[in-house]
């Protein structure tokens, strides 16, 4: 006698949702009500699609200045989608809320347009957006519910010309509090004068918090902004220190303690590092920090944490001196997942394609993105179904819904 799926037991039930892509998921909640049950607002199975559900490349189109007012994502899965295929489809995932445009009479400018909200990272399953104009208005959202919070704005002092350099979120293992991060620059007097001086500080705001407050420590550096190259980890975000200060290779910002810190280069490449820097990228590899260095081999180094030490090991080299097809595998490359021990992911920044190096043949496999004109952001996102409130531990009346 055949049995429905609905009639199963809701573990294993929930065992075999959370084993879908994340769009045929979807698709499922509106079957039916056993199945809508299963998957909304359940513990069990929120751990279950946690541990299971791949890792997705969301990107944004457009650029820095003039984005695209939707995000879209591969249709497969990190773990699926680059060994079967040579296109990755790319499909609507998140659609910008619509905020109304304001005047700005201190810089003589119209701001708040919905296409100005860059996406700037992903953290446990939510996406952050901001804006890189006077506005500088920001929003945290689940863009698989659809739904978003708007974070306060920054209260400026009106007599000082102040600047957002770039702003980050991350979440607070110790406080078990989500945060943002800003790094603002505050001019004092008028250029070529005498006293005209830039002064940098970092604020944080709590998530579910009226407003944003100085944490009293200077930045370690004076580029840290949203075009630096930067990846979240573990309760911290690093940057790569890519302009004059030499004696700096990667600083980082820990969401917990709010202080900022560096981590050491590898010793190999502390000789003639002023070159290679500016062809270096980072990511995250088998959950560890990792930085790409392409100059006349592609060499992939994860850091080691032992206590308070840090430890480089060289994972890859990649030969990157022939052509694959008609296309020569150069520029930055950030590495983004290694598949069965032998594959990795690589996404190419200065070009729109993303890389599949099989480390045992010693061959490349390039994948376009069907229909991109130019990306303006990318980033790595984990899927959840649990709700924006839920996943923030905040009030409900700070929430607002759109359709």
């Amino acid at each position: 006698m055949e049995r429905s799926l609905t009639e199963l037991p809701p573990e294993i039930l929930s065992d075999i949702l959370s084993r879908l892509p994340i769009t045929r998921l979807l698709t499922c909640k509106a079957v039916c009500k056993t199945f809508l049950e299963t998957t909304s607002s359940n513990p069990y199975f929120n751990s279950l699609l946690s541990s299971k559900m791949a890792l997705y490349l969301i990107v944004q189109f457009g650029n820095s200045n003039h984005p695209t007012g939707s995000v879209h994502l591969i249709d497969s899965g990190l773990d699926t989608a680059f060994l079967s295929t040579e296109m990755a489809e790319l499909k609507p995932m998140f659609h910008i809320p619509d905020y109304p445009g304001r005047y700005h009479k201190s810089y003589n400018m119209h701001a708040g347009d919905q296409n100005n909200f860059c996406l700037v990272n992903s953290c446990d399953g939510l996406l952050y957006f901001a804006e890189r104009d006077c506005c500088e208005r920001s929003f945290v959202c689940n863009p698989v519910m659809e739904d978003y919070l708007t974070l306060p704005e920054v209260v400026k002092d009106r007599n000082l010309f102040q600047l957002t350099m770039g702003s980050w979120f991350g979440f607070s293992v110790g406080d078990n509090r989500y945060k943002v991060l800003r790094i603002l620059t505050t001019v004092i007097g008028r250029p070529r004068e005498f006293g005209f001086k830039q002064v940098f500080s970092a604020q944080v705001l709590v998530v579910g918090s009226s407003s944003w407050r100085d944490i009293g420590e200077q930045p370690p550096s004076e580029h840290l902004t949203w075009d630096t190259c930067f990846i979240l980890l573990d309760g911290s975000v690093y940057w790569l220190c890519q302009f004059p200060e030499l004696s700096k290779f990667i600083v980082y910002f820990d969401f917990h303690q709010e202080k900022f810190g560096e981590i050491p280069s590898p010793p190999e490449l502390r000789n003639g590092w002023r070159i290679n820097r500016h062809y270096a990228s980072m990511g995250v590899l088998g959950g560890c920090l990792s930085l790409a260095v392409n100059v006349q081999s592609l060499d992939i180094w994860v850091l080691q944490r032992y206590d308070s030490q840090v430890s480089w090991t060289r994972q890859f080299v990649i030969d990157t001196s022939f052509p694959v097809g008609n296309l020569l595998v150069e520029g930055t490359f950030k590495p983004l997942q290694v598949l069965d021990n032998r594959y990795v992911i690589l996404m190419i920044w200065s070009a729109l394609a993303m890389v599949c190096y099989d480390s045992k043949e010693r061959t490349f496999k390039i994948f376009n993105l069907n229909g991109v004109g130019s990306v303006c952001r990318s980033a790595l996102l984990k899927p959840s179904l649990v709700p924006l409130m839920d996943a923030l531990n905040i009030d409900d009346g700070d929430e607002q819904n759109f359709e």
